[in-house]
């Protein structure tokens, strides 16, 4: 565990949800699979939720350390208000070790390492409404260790129509997943591999809990999700390995959940491995394809394998170049040739509907600054 030095005073901290207190003054967190046991003064493996006087707490809570406006392709979500604008939101640590991180900075980051700003849950929806955003994503690095900000955000971002994404590893707990989905409208599950070695040496973790994630998604929420292979040349990019994922995913998720392919560039401690070829990703398409899986997608290429196109009679519905939709051919959910539903969210009816002044918010006052 790591030791932190608590600069806070104790009743300006956030106490924490999903954790039962042990003796000798150790905390049990059991928020995800790690089951962290924290000492007196120390955070737990993803550095933000920290045992201070016996009680558990979130560093995290109202401390963002990234705000930022992004295509919802970007997350990636192709099935969920394709062409519109989310207001996307992390803050430090993580609760995977991945040796590939690309927002390294702030998920192997403390608290106290990061620039965060103070941003009250009540504020997020009003930053969303002000630069033209539906949805609000919880992302960057690993929501889940932030759950119980995500609660209240939720919460304020229903009375003004907006949706909430998770873009998330899938390592939780059952104790809590129903907490923090049951306000969440769409995610994106980092599926990182499907092998237990490539989870355990790589991203210091475990397949079955993210496999076991995946499936309460389909089975007890209407959360609308989608699934993101980042595919990394000699570690997870094997055909065989390509082909029993998507042969999981079409047995226990059904042929419409999409999945995204998505290239692999080197960084934080992956330096040595080379860029994804493009014909990995394609070949990864095909071999998904030929398993049953309807919506197949390439990413951070430029690619036809990014265009959205009905399983029934090949209609281009959907046309994207890198994150951008050109051109959107779902009308009321379905093809416009052949009337066939297409499976995802494809309108915010709610949108504006409850739209606040801007005048005296604290979204001009307070977070005008922001580099948005």
């Amino acid at each position: 565990m790591e030791e932190l030095k608590i600069l806070q005073k104790t009743e300006q901290l956030h106490e924490a949800c999903w954790w039962d207190a042990e003796p000798n003054g150790r905390v049990h967190c059991y928020l995800c699979p790690r089951h962290c046991h924290i000492g007196s003064g120390q955070a737990g493996f993803c550095f933000i939720r920290i045992n201070q006087d016996g009680k558990l707490y979130s560093l995290g809570y109202g401390s963002p350390a990234a705000l930022q406006v992004d295509p919802i392709e970007k997350k990636p979500l192709n099935h969920f208000l394709p062409g519109t604008r989310v207001f996307s939101m992390g803050t430090a640590g993580c609760n995977m070790g991945c040796f590939f991180c690309q927002n390294w900075d702030i998920s192997k980051s403390r608290s106290d390492q990061v620039r965060s700003q103070n941003v009250p849950p009540e504020d997020v929806p009003l930053l969303a409404l002000k630069y033209g955003c539906d949805s609000i994503a919880f992302t960057y690095n690993e929501p889940t260790i932030w759950g119980e900000y995500i609660i209240d955000i939720c919460r304020a971002a229903r009375g003004y129509g907006l949706k909430t994404v998770m873009v998330t590893n899938g390592y939780i707990t059952y104790d809590a997943f129903h907490d923090i989905y049951d306000h969440i409208d769409a995610a994106n599950v980092d599926l990182k591999a499907f092998t237990e070695n490539f989870y355990g040496k790589i991203t210091l973790t475990h397949l079955q809990p993210v496999l076991e994630t995946l499936a309460w998604l389909k089975k007890e929420t209407p959360v609308w999700f989608e699934i993101t292979n980042l595919m990394i040349p000699t570690l997870n990019d094997d055909p065989a390995e390509t082909r029993k994922l998507a042969e999981w995913i079409l047995t226990h998720l059904g042929p419409d959940v999409p999945l995204h392919f998505t290239a692999f560039h080197p960084d934080f401690k992956l330096q040595d491995k080379p860029r994804t070829p493009p014909k990995t990703l394609d070949d990864a398409r095909q071999i998904a394809l030929e398993a049953g899986l309807r919506y197949v997608y390439e990413g951070n290429i430029y690619s036809d394998g990014a265009n959205t196109y009905c399983p029934h009679c090949g209609e281009l519905l959907v046309r994207r170049s890198w994150h951008d939709v050109l051109e959107n051919r779902v009308k009321n959910g379905a093809c416009l040739k052949c009337g066939l539903a297409i499976p995802g969210v494809w309108k915010n009816d709610a949108k504006g509907k409850h739209w606040p002044k801007q005048s005296g918010t604290a979204t001009t006052k307070a977070y005008g600054h922001l580099n948005l």
